[in-house]
Formats: C-alpha cells, structure tokens, sequence
C-alpha cells in the first residue's frame, strides 16, 4: 500500500481495534486525555499525573512481580548497576531515587552499602517490605537531605518522568561528597517519549552537556532492546570539585 493517507488509515484503524480488544488500555486513554488533559501545564498537575502511573504500574507489577524481575532487560539493567556499584567498593552510603519496589535498592544493600530510597508518596510504600532499605516519600527535584551525604545517587529510569530534571541534578551534585558518583539510566533517543508518562529524552551527549562541569563520565553501558522501544543507557558519573557553576553555562542547555 504506497498511498500515505491509507497507510495512516489502516494505522488508525489498528489502533482503534486495538483498543477496543484491550479494554484496560482504552480505560487509561480516556483518564488521561480527561482528568489528566491538562498535565503538561505546570509541576503540581505533572506530578499528579506521574502518581496516576506510578500506581497503574505497580498494579500491573503485582500481578506479574517474579515475572518481571526475570525478564531479561530487568536482570541485565540489575547486572550493570550493581557491577558498577562493585568498582566504586562497599560501605556505602547510597540514596537511590525513585526507587520504586526496592528491588534494585534491596540488591545494593545486600552487597555491604547502606541504602535510602526515595519516590513519590503513592510508590515508596512499594519498598516498605524490602530488607535493609530506609524508605522515604520526597520530589527529586527538591531532596530533603544534607549536603556532602551521599557517596552514590542512584536514579535508575527516573530523570525522563522530571518536571524539570535540571532541578534534580543540582540536587544530586549538592548532596554528594567531594569524591561522590551518580548513575544514571535512562531510554536513549526520542523513541522513548514513546511513553505517556515521559516528559523528556536524552542521549549520552546531552546528559554530559546538562551535567557541564558538575560531572565527569567513568563509564557508559548500553542494553540492547528487549520488549521496548529503544535501548537504554546506564551512565556512572563521577562528581566534579568545583566551587560554581554559571548560569550561562545551564542556559545554553537545552532538555528535550
């Protein structure tokens, strides 16, 4: 079929057979684009919305949880994190935000680090069963800790849900110690905004340009696709001793 307009015709019509076969998902579209239509119009209406998500997804999780813990993008994103946590040593004092269920957090503990993780109010009960976690309800954007606290900030699959992630990685850089380091994960590219719930998109190079001088790259992972739109990059950065940054420096950085 060459004519666009029926290929784009045919493409709708799938995905109205598709939703009409899949009520729950019809069910999602239509709160979204009714009690949530408006959620890109400030913070407080997006995060609103991200707990709408956030529960749906842990509904969806319990009902699957050993499943998805062994499917393999789950078991790989798990391998690197914790073979990158390895190298950095043990002992330490890490603050994984939007920690979800606990289940990495949990795995970071059990290897000699002291753990905190922190998510919306409506997730971080999710974490309330797992051992060794202190579990806590705060924004990212605005972290309710001390300054030089931390040796690692983890924030795996959180930045691209931010309202503003700008807000979060000046309060990572802020809350870790002089020699501290910060993983990032994160879907690569614009195909993930593929998700309703993303608001931004990033590549390794424009996380080096929003990081600036703050922080320096040690090491980029990549996992392949499995099951999703597009691979995801693990980021370990280490953190900059420097005394300020510019503001022209973060103006001139743009987040998709």
């Amino acid at each position: 079929m060459k004519n666009p307009m029926l290929k784009m015709l045919k493409s709708q019509a799938q995905g109205f057979a598709y939703l009409l076969l899949n009520p729950p998902q019809l069910k999602h579209l239509i709160i979204r684009e009714t009690r949530y239509r408006q959620r890109h119009q400030s913070k407080r209406r997006w995060v609103e919305w991200q707990k709408y998500n956030s529960a749906r997804a842990a509904a969806a999780l319990q009902e699957c949880s050993a499943e998805a813990l062994m499917r393999p993008f789950n078991v790989a994103r798990k391998k690197t994190i914790s073979d990158m946590v390895t190298r950095l040593g043990n002992g330490l004092n890490v603050l994984d935000v939007g920690g979800g269920d606990g289940a990495i957090g949990e795995h970071i503990w059990k290897m000699g680090n002291y753990v905190t993780s922190i998510d919306l109010p409506t997730v971080a009960t999710q974490a309330h069963g797992c051992q060794g976690l202190l579990a806590v309800a705060g924004d990212a954007e605005q972290l309710s800790f001390a300054s030089n606290t931390f040796d690692l900030v983890l924030a795996s699959e959180i930045v691209e849900h931010l309202w503003n992630p700008h807000n979060f990685l000046d309060e990572a850089y802020r809350i870790l110690k002089a020699d501290g380091h910060l993983i990032i994960s994160t879907p690569e590219g614009i195909e993930g905004m593929r998700y309703d719930s993303h608001k931004h998109y990033f590549t390794v190079e424009s996380l080096k340009q929003m990081l600036g001088a703050k922080f320096t790259v040690r090491e980029v992972k990549r996992l392949k696709t499995a099951g999703t739109p597009t691979p995801t990059i693990i980021v370990l950065f280490h953190k900059s001793t420097i005394t300020k940054i510019s503001n022209s420096t973060r103006n001139t950085t743009q987040v998709q």
